[in-house]
């Protein structure tokens, strides 16, 4: 059987802070020792790592030990962003097995590291792998190729190690180990069943187009027109005025499967329009480019991703048939929460509202991992819900 259970806290004493969460995990859990101890902290704890370390593997009584800073975390009972914040997960089970890993250094190893993570896996049984590997220094496309050239597809869900700004570094814990430049998680293998949905905070603003003319990641036609003009056209309001504004909310959605080559709705990669050439008439995108490739314009927009969060997660209770997950982890793009909706919560509440009271952990990170269509793929402005549920 899988059990599971979550604690959090905001006490600012790491010690506290780690203590309190811990043995609420434990406590709802009904364990009396953990398999694997799952800890999200925000930089607020970084001076007193090891205390927090040293509380967890007290209380959870295991050495296996494994998380990341994020510039917010989450539970099921809430969120803290802008302050510091410890969320932990305690599992055990005798049926599924989890397998930590850390993988260090990473910047320009990330086809190795993807091809050590799938070192962890247990040959021909279900599993799910969890990844936080540093925003600052991986290319993450590279790292979920050296896991599909190593594994195969293996579901893998997660989200770039985040802080608050204050560092210029982000932080990965493995056992009694803080690193950064590096990926850390688990794999889990056994008898349960995985179901992941995604919700897009941004959303689609038009039709969609073909990019007629296009060198890299550079955009010059869309629909035989200049590519400025076109996105000059859905800017409203005070988005029209000011450029340096209108690119930190307009986006560029472009196929999940360049094979397939469509964009529909939730059905698309939102990548950052990173530059405009209003003279010249061109935007650049956040990512390689082809010509014949259809897109559409986002907007990143409170409302609509309220609603797309509600769809996500009425369709994921439908997918259970009634069941109770028995844990799950939910990765929040850092640039959703308060910032998106002016207030904190949002996406927790959704989410007990949908799925009720169980064992839920993530954080808020630089980016989003998740699958799609049959393949692992990076996600911006998103959040990625996988839940866990035991086999009939």
């Amino acid at each position: 059987m899988l059990r599971a259970g979550v604690g959090q806290s905001s006490n600012p004493t790491t010690e506290r802070a780690a203590e309190e969460a811990a043995r609420a995990a434990m406590d709802r859990a009904g364990v009396a020792a953990a398999d694997l101890v799952l800890v999200f902290f925000t930089v607020e704890h970084l001076p007193s790592w090891q205390k927090l370390v040293a509380a967890l593997r007290r209380i959870a009584r295991t050495d296996e030990i494994v998380g990341s800073s994020g510039a917010g975390v989450l539970a099921i009972d809430g969120e803290i962003e802008g302050g510091a914040g410890v969320a932990v997960l305690v599992l055990a089970s005798d049926e599924a097995r989890a397998r930590s890993f850390v993988c260090h250094p990473l910047r320009g190893r990330e086809i190795e590291a993807g091809a050590e993570i799938a070192r962890s896996l247990d040959a021909g049984e279900e599993s799910l792998l969890v990844a936080f590997p540093d925003s600052y220094n991986v290319e993450p496309r590279a790292l979920l190729r050296g896991l599909e050239e190593a594994a195969g597809f293996v579901p893998l869900v997660g989200a770039g190690s985040s802080e608050n700004g204050t560092q210029g570094k982000t932080f990965q814990l493995y056992r009694d180990n803080l690193v950064t430049n590096s990926v850390a998680g688990f794999s889990l293998a056994g008898a349960f069943r995985s179901s992941i949905g995604i919700t897009q905070g941004c959303q689609p603003v038009g039709s969609p187009m073909t990019i007629t003319r296009a060198e890299g990641n550079l955009i010059f036609e869309i629909d035989g027109r200049p590519a400025f003009d076109v996105f000059a056209g859905i800017l409203k309001g005070p988005l029209k005025d000011n450029l340096g504004r209108a690119l930190a909310y307009v986006f560029a959605g472009l196929p999940v499967e360049p094979r397939r080559n469509s964009v529909g709705p939730g059905d698309y990669l939102v990548r950052n329009i990173v530059s405009v050439d209003p003279e010249k008439g061109i935007l650049a995108v956040a990512e390689e480019i082809f010509e014949g490739e259809r897109m559409l314009f986002t907007l990143r927009d409170g409302e609509r991703a309220r609603a797309d969060l509600s769809q996500m997660v009425r369709r994921q209770a439908e997918s259970l048939g009634g069941k109770k997950p028995r844990l799950g982890f939910y990765f929040n793009c850092c640039a959703r929460g308060r910032s998106l909706y002016g207030i904190d919560g949002i996406d927790t509440a959704y989410i007990r509202q949908a799925l009720g009271d169980f064992p839920l952990i993530g954080l808020f990170g630089g980016f989003e991992l998740g699958p799609l269509g049959g393949k692992n793929h990076l996600f911006a402005y998103t959040g990625v819900l996988a839940l866990v549920t035991e086999e009939s």
